[in-house]
């Protein structure tokens, strides 16, 4: 436990100090374990790329946020895990978004707006009440 300790001060410190190399280390240390997470969380294996991508940003840009009171390991694959569950959840929301194609294919509007479907098609409904 000390020698990871020891490791993420290394890197701490290379931050404080705005070495160049800092996030490289940053990379090489984490990048396995957080890549392991991220694809365990989005099951795919392009996004889980992409999230430890913004992920390793977010660290970067944020790491003068970093307090010290849990593991900086700890607090890295935190932001990990909630850029894979965002990127899960944008995900499947995109699923359920309709192109606009073809919402116009099923529409039951013409191309002037008006409505195509006969009034009988949905009259009926309006006096049922459990629907």
């Amino acid at each position: 436990m000390l020698a990871q300790l020891d490791r993420d001060e290394e890197v701490l410190e290379g931050f404080r100090r705005r070495e160049p190399t800092a996030a490289k280390r940053l990379v090489a240390r984490y990048w396995d374990r957080a890549y392991r997470l991220a694809a365990q969380i989005t099951r795919d294996v392009q996004d889980a790329e992409e999230v430890i991508q913004e992920a390793f940003w977010a660290v970067v840009r944020k790491i003068d946020s970093f307090r010290g009171k849990s593991a900086f390991g700890t607090w890295l694959f935190r932001i990990v895990a909630n850029a894979a569950y965002q990127k899960r959840r944008s995900r499947q929301s995109r699923r359920r978004d309709v192109p606009w194609d073809e919402a116009k294919a099923v529409s039951m509007f013409d191309g002037q707006g008006y409505h195509v479907v006969s009034m009988s098609a949905w009259s009926p409904c309006v006096d049922d009440h459990s629907r």
